[in-house]
């Protein structure tokens, strides 16, 4: 997603009429609002200001970021947990995991699904 909103963001900037109509084709403009919509439809169309930023989307763009960034860490799941041995239970597969403590926050590598941009 992050790599679709730069993608619209260099577009808008350069004001690229043909890839803004390619990007909005995308099956992830559906994700977007209706006012980022309509403000890149506007820069596209050239009806808007020159000189106005994509606003609404770089603030979509950075709210995005920080989702991704508060998420849990996807690629990191496994955690190393301790097994108790219960008697009589040793031969179940399901073996019964000591009560969870609170886990410390982990630095690890953001995992995010790529998608093609074009449609």
């Amino acid at each position: 997603m992050l790599t679709y909103l730069d993608a619209m963001i260099d577009a808008c900037s350069v004001r690229d009429a043909a890839e803004l109509d390619r990007l909005l084709a995308h099956p992830l403009a559906r994700t977007l609002t209706a006012a980022v919509r309509d403000e890149v439809t506007a820069i596209r169309d050239g009806t808007g200001d020159a000189l106005v930023a994509p606003l609404r989307l770089l603030r979509l763009r950075h709210q995005t970021a920080e989702l991704l960034r508060d998420a849990p860490v996807v690629a990191d799941r496994a955690e190393s947990a301790e097994v108790v041995v219960v008697p009589g239970l040793a031969d179940t597969l399901n073996p019964v995991r000591p009560t969870s403590r609170p886990r410390e926050r982990r630095s690890g590598r953001l995992v995010q699904m790529e998608l093609p941009l074009s449609a």
